[in-house]
């Protein structure tokens, strides 16, 4: 793997800003790094043919794309030519060398359906990931965004793409480090629709560096295995849960923080829950989004998609399946 290091070549005087053009009209951001910084290096993966340095893309336009518990992510014009995504690690735990070392497994991925680190930095006080740009926005925007009369329905076809490619992804993300990489945080705002809709994965490598989330957020995401809340430990079984849970998001248009029930008198359940008890009372159709219901010829398909997914979901780790077997499952799904 090539790797190209630039270092900061000298001392940065007053502030560097990122001039935020952010929809939430917050103010300018501003990053003055201190002394002990000039240290700090900015980290190009695929070689030294990159026109941007570390002061060009800190002095590039910005807008806010998301903020999280543990990063804010920016989109990121470098030279009016180059457009990438830029998150901002607020919450890294652990030192300069197993931060490289995550960044260097995580920069030897290559392929269609996972996002592409395109460089990272890490210094005392700022570390910085570097991602390809996708202007399709992601998949929880697509399933949940605008709901008016401009909505364009996202039809079984797309969805089927979607999960299809964010399987190969997260199957090539397990493959990594010998086998042994975890994702850690899959869900729908991590996977990213490409320009021929296919989905994919980004975030990777990222949870074993960051501090775990509060106990109340982990259950209350609805993506995270129920082992996951008592052992803060991400395992290849719960990236499949998670993965399931992706998959009934797919079918069902329910963002799984949802609060879901049966009817006013039970108690709320999370997504998976909700579709268990459903299934069980063989009332299936219901599960189902409103705008898949409207293409006719489908419903056979779906319930094959509904059935992986339920299997993704097991309670039990080693009941799931296999995201290589997950890949082929979906595979086999007929297409239109």
């Amino acid at each position: 793997m090539m790797a190209c290091f630039l270092r900061k070549k000298r001392c940065m005087k007053g502030k560097l800003s990122w001039r935020s053009k952010k929809r939430d009209s917050s103010p300018s951001l501003n990053w003055a790094p201190e002394d002990e910084d000039i240290d700090g290096k900015i980290v190009f993966f695929g070689g030294s043919n990159y026109t941007f340095d570390l002061d060009d893309l800190l002095a590039a336009s910005a807008e806010i794309l998301g903020k999280g518990f543990s990063a804010t992510t920016y989109k990121v014009a470098v030279e009016d030519t180059i457009t990438v995504v830029v998150k901002r690690l607020e919450e890294v735990v652990v030192g300069r060398r197993e931060f490289e070392q995550q960044m260097e497994i995580v920069g030897r991925i290559r392929h269609d359906n996972v996002a592409e680190l395109k460089a990272y930095y890490y210094s005392k006080n700022d570390k910085l990931a570097v991602y390809s740009y996708y202007s399709k926005g992601n998949l929880f925007e697509m399933l949940h965004g605008d709901k008016g009369e401009n909505r364009v329905p996202l039809d079984w076809e797309s969805r089927l793409r979607i999960a299809i490619g964010a399987a190969r992804g997260l199957a090539i993300i397990h493959e990594a480090d010998d086998g042994r990489f975890v994702h850690g945080n899959i869900k729908t705002s991590n996977i990213f629709i490409d320009s021929q809709c296919n989905g994919c994965i980004c975030d990777l490598g990222l949870t074993p560096i960051m501090r775990s989330l509060p106990q109340t957020n982990l259950r209350s995401s609805g993506y995270h295995a129920p082992e996951i809340t008592d052992t803060r430990k991400s395992t290849q079984f719960s990236d499949v849960y998670s993965f399931g849970v992706v998959l009934l998001e797919l079918l069902t248009g329910k963002s799984p923080a949802s609060s879901l029930s049966q009817d006013d008198d039970e108690e709320n359940m999370d997504l998976a829950s909700w579709i268990r008890s459903v299934v069980w009372e063989e009332w299936t159709g219901e599960v189902f989004d409103t705008e898949l219901m409207r293409q006719m010829g489908i419903q056979e398909e779906m319930v094959e998609m509904l059935q992986i997914g339920l299997a993704c979901v097991a309670l039990k780790p080693q009941d799931r399946p296999h995201i290589t077997h997950v890949v082929q499952m979906i595979q086999d799904i007929p297409t239109l």
